[in-house]
Order: structure tokens, then sequence, then C-alpha cells
């Protein structure tokens, strides 16, 4: 029990660090479900390796071993106590899940609603004292994304946050399933065709992530990455602010380039899809 507990407490240096509010309650369940699968792991190991030493056939035994037929006491024990771990991890889950904002399972939840309706992963027991949430924009297409912030006909190419205000991504797809996930949030959400999906969360801790794709999206997926930047709310206002004195054909030609990641010739165009060359199309029309 000590040593699944240690286990449990000190797993942190595996992780990414937590740059999120809701990463918190992410960590807390994964270090739960540590601790019990640990606990199992080193009982199991042990009556294993106890029953080898201790009950290993005596030389020139050639007999069988005692007849036994059942034990009602030990299959009732060897039930309940997994029953007993399912249900708890089960509520547990389900109670971070709705803390997370993920909705009833029989609604749809963040990945299975059909009904047309955005599909949201957000917190559906907003702190009442919180700031409002800055709502941005963001468009998935292969091998970029574009983000577009409130108030501003600026796209730009790379993600930033203010720290502590909440934020919430309305997202799109222009061609494929494309898939919303900064590890250091602890938060992944698909962004499909033809419809809106939401992810909400509160950045709590200043610094520079990587924006993933988290589907696989095509040749270049693995290159579909933006820098996540998290810092005061004037620095991100003086970065919009110094965006939107960019021509747009200069903010385009920011947008990565996987084909960079994988050594192809210079010049490659990755962009492929019709869908985003209309868009790019669109944007440097806007800077003409």
């Amino acid at each position: 029990m000590i040593a699944s507990v240690w286990a449990g407490q000190t797993v942190g240096w595996l992780m990414p660090a937590e740059a999120s509010k809701e990463a918190g309650q992410i960590d807390g369940l994964f270090r739960f479900m540590l601790i019990i699968a640990t606990g199992i792991f080193l009982g199991v190991q042990g009556v294993l390796l106890y029953s080898a030493f201790v009950f290993k056939r005596a030389k020139d035994d050639m007999g069988d071993g005692p007849n036994m037929h059942g034990n009602l006491r030990l299959e009732i024990l060897w039930t309940a106590i997994p029953t007993a771990l399912v249900l708890y991890l089960s509520i547990y889950s389900f109670e971070v899940f709705q803390l997370l904002g993920a909705g009833s399972p029989m609604g749809g939840g963040a990945h299975h609603e059909d009904s047309g309706l955005p599909i949201r992963f957000q917190a559906t027991n907003p702190d009442p004292s919180a700031p409002p949430p800055l709502v941005i924009g963001v468009e998935a297409v292969q091998y970029a994304w574009i983000f577009s912030y409130p108030g501003s006909d600026t796209q730009v190419s790379e993600l930033h946050l203010p720290i502590g205000q909440p934020v919430r991504m309305d997202m799109k797809s222009n061609d494929v399933i494309h898939a919303f996930w900064v590890p250091e949030f602890r938060l992944k959400q698909d962004v499909i065709p033809g419809r809106t999906t939401q992810v909400s969360f509160t950045p709590t801790k200043a610094g520079k992530y990587q924006l993933r794709c988290a589907e696989l999206c095509g040749a270049y997926h693995g290159g579909m990455v933006v820098d996540v930047i998290v810092e005061d709310k004037k620095d991100v206002d003086a970065w919009l602010k110094s965006q939107a004195s960019l021509g747009t054909s200069t903010r385009v030609a920011q947008l990565a380039d996987p084909a960079a990641a994988y050594g192809a010739t210079s010049g490659t165009t990755v962009l492929q899809s019709e869908q985003t060359r209309a868009l790019v199309g669109h944007l440097r029309a806007q800077g003409q």
C-alpha cells in the first residue's frame, strides 16, 4: 500500500507541466488510478512469488496437490473488491467528467453528439467571479491552425492566451477530422468538418507550449504543430496589435511548413487541399 501511494504521489516528474486550471483535476484522477493499479500489480505479483517459493513441489514428490472444490467466501471476496473499485472509479471519473463540462453521456458528450448543435467541452459550473471567456475562432486545415480573435479581422497562425482568463475555442475543420490537443492543458477535442466543436479552459501558467493535431489527418500530420504562448493580457493585446499591422501575405507566410520537419524539398507546397487553397486565397485577398 505504501509503495502504491508513493508511486501515485511521485509520478509528477513523468507528466508535462500543469498549465491549466483543468489539468489538476485530470492529474488527480490519473494519480488515483495509478495508486489502485500499482497496488493490484504488487499484490498479484507478491502472491505469485510467495506461492512459487512456499508451495513449490518437494523433491521426489510426484503426487497431486490437494483436491479443492471452490471456496464461497474467497469467490465473494474477489468479486466484491473489483466491483467496488470499478464502481468508485466510475463515479470519480464521471464527477471529473462533469466538472470539466463534458455534459451528460446521454446528451452526446464531447464526441458523440449528432444533433447538429455545437459540440461542447466546457465548464458546466463556471465560477461566477471569473472574467468572461475569451472566445477564439479556430479553423483547422491540412496542415495548419488559423485563429481569429474577437474584435479583429486579423487571422493569425500562432495562439497567444492571457494567463488566468477563461478561454473558449470555437473550432471548425475545412477538410478532414483534426483534434485540438495541448498536453500541458490536459484537454483534447476533435475538430470535425461541418460542425462546430468547442473546448474551454483557463491557462494558469505562463510559458510556451505546443498545440498538436491529435488525429491522423494526412501525410504531414506530424508537422501540424503551432506555438501556444500563455502570457499577461497586455502582452497578448500588444502582440495582436503587432500582427494587425502586418500584411496578410506576411501572416500567411508564417504558417508552419510541415514539409520542413520531414526534410522535403524547399518550397514544397504542403497546403494541398482545395479547402486550404481557398482559405489561403481568401487570406491573401484580404491583404490586397
